[in-house]
């Protein structure tokens, strides 16, 4: 009566398995078509963005009443001194010795997809922002608005360039230290400062560049979803290359294996 009652749950388990795989396989494709439709949502609205703000450079009304409310703010000495270092690390100089930096680490434990993923996406998002910054070609703020201007930058405003930087360094690194083999390090907990920083960063570059006085809202919303849109599309590569590796290896296997059963058969 064992043997017998066994054996149809044997059965039932293999059955399942290719069950259970196409059902998997159906909702990653799900999960993929959301994905690559929001992406689009996103990418439209950026180019749209441009086009509108390229037709009409100079800020809106909205922009300057932000501005003068977000520079009317009484800003602890300590955390504006936070916000304006945190900032400066990000400029093209400091950026450039830190990407440097980080990729002799990487490097140095054999992590070289993670460093290739790490300078692609921030080398090409920031090359495409600045393409766009190019076409925009937006003035930057100026005190004829009566704000408050503390750098003088003759770089384009729209999209902004240190949001769009902020989002693609600091979000690739954040992604990094979450994923494998990072993970799994042995000293990982000396990561958790840097990532509490990184997420810092993110979510105050915006707001430190209109107190500024060096961009205008939507030069940060826009550098914003840009480096964003570029991050998930590194992320997205970064992970469906191998698979689209593994994948072909797989096949090329299969048919290696094939044409050998041919032969002897």
């Amino acid at each position: 009566m064992m043997q017998n009652t066994a054996q149809p749950q044997n059965s039932a388990t293999v059955g399942a398995a290719p069950v259970t795989n196409s059902v998997q396989q159906r909702r990653k494709r799900i999960r993929r078509i959301i994905g690559f439709t929001i992406w689009g949502i996103g990418l439209i609205l950026i180019l749209v963005s441009c086009y509108i703000v390229h037709g009409h450079p100079g800020p809106y009304p909205f922009e300057v009443t932000f501005s003068r409310a977000v520079q009317s703010l009484n800003i602890p000495p300590w955390l504006l001194t936070t916000l304006v270092f945190s900032a400066s690390l990000i400029d093209p100089v400091n950026s450039a010795i830190a990407l440097i930096l980080w990729l002799a680490f990487m490097v140095t434990f054999g992590w070289y997809r993670q460093a290739a993923f790490l300078i692609l996406t921030v080398s090409i998002g920031n090359a495409i922002d600045a393409l766009l910054g190019d076409y925009v070609v937006r003035p930057r703020p100026s005190t004829a608005y009566l704000i408050r201007v503390e750098g003088t930058y003759h770089a384009n405003s729209f999209p902004s360039g240190h949001c769009a930087h902020t989002m693609l360094y600091y979000g690739a690194l954040l992604y990094l230290s979450f994923s494998e083999p990072v993970r799994k390090w042995r000293y990982r907990w000396v990561l958790i400062p840097l990532q509490i920083y990184a997420a810092f960063n993110i979510l105050t570059i915006g707001f430190e560049r209109i107190y500024q006085g060096e961009h205008w809202f939507y030069d940060t919303a826009a550098g914003t979803l840009d480096g964003l849109l570029w991050l998930t599309a590194g992320i997205f590569l970064y992970n469906w290359i191998p698979e689209l590796l593994q994948n072909w290896q797989a096949k090329r296997q299969q048919q290696q294996a094939q044409a050998a059963s041919a032969r002897t058969a």
